[in-house]
């Protein structure tokens, strides 16, 4: 189905949680652009520097950190967070875990968007393409975040002493970067803007490769998407 859940529910907060700068951008950045234009407060969680993602760039986290600032402008992130976590290095361990429930009990989001961790490999234009271990490693730990962990008081009770912070559990997570779509939502009125937020990794952008990988996705963003609950009421843990 194209488009039937932009249509039929409205979203006030979306947590996006990529492995890398310019993941969300690249996999979902027309469906987050859509969404803060329709009024979301969306946020980005980047779990790794990205300092594998350049060649022949001095300092490439600072440049790589710099160009996801500018892109989440474009996109309307009203706030970014990048764990530093070593690129390539990504494991789905309780630091990561805590941490991402962390910002999902911060931000209290209805809406999750972040890697299908069951992503071995995908197939564009014919060619079988692997999956990255970072963006798996992120997935799996962006669901373990949110159940059990982000849901319960009984994890990280460390974390409710922060004002603001209490047990959160979204209405609906969309898994991207997936070769299991069960929904496609019609980016065609934000991908310009899609393709200016991936304009602005330079660094990742040699030859326009993101550009092209971006239009040979096309206009509609694939996710498999999950629905956790119907009721906009606030987990009790």
């Amino acid at each position: 189905m194209v488009d039937d859940a932009l249509e039929g529910a409205r979203f006030e907060r979306v947590l996006a949680i990529g492995a890398h700068p310019d993941d969300a951008e690249y996999f979902a950045g027309g469906t987050l652009a859509r969404l803060a234009d329709a009024g979301a407060e969306v946020a980005l969680v980047v779990c790794t520097d990205g300092a594998r993602g350049g060649r022949g760039i001095d300092d490439v986290a600072r440049v790589r950190a710099g160009e996801q600032a500018r892109a989440a402008q474009i996109v309307g992130f009203r706030e970014q967070v990048n764990l530093r976590r070593p690129d390539g290095e990504l494991a789905n361990d309780d630091r990561l875990r805590a941490e991402l429930a962390l910002a999902v009990r911060r931000e209290r989001p209805e809406l999750v968007l972040a890697h299908d961790p069951r992503t071995l490999w995908n197939v564009y234009g014919g060619r079988a393409h692997p999956g990255h271990s970072d963006h798996r490693a992120a997935g799996q730990a962006a669901l373990d975040a949110l159940y059990p962990r982000a849901a319960s008081p009984n994890f990280y009770a460390e974390q409710l002493a922060e004002p603001g912070v209490e047990p959160w559990y979204p209405r609906e997570v969309w898994l991207f970067d997936t070769a299991q779509p069960d929904l496609h939502i019609d980016v065609s009125a934000t991908f310009a803007r899609k393709l200016d937020a991936l304009r602005a990794h330079v660094s990742q952008n040699r030859g326009d490769g993101l550009l092209r990988g971006a239009r040979a996705l096309g206009l509609a963003e694939p996710f498999a998407r999950l629905v956790l609950r119907k009721e906009k009421t606030r987990a009790d843990g």
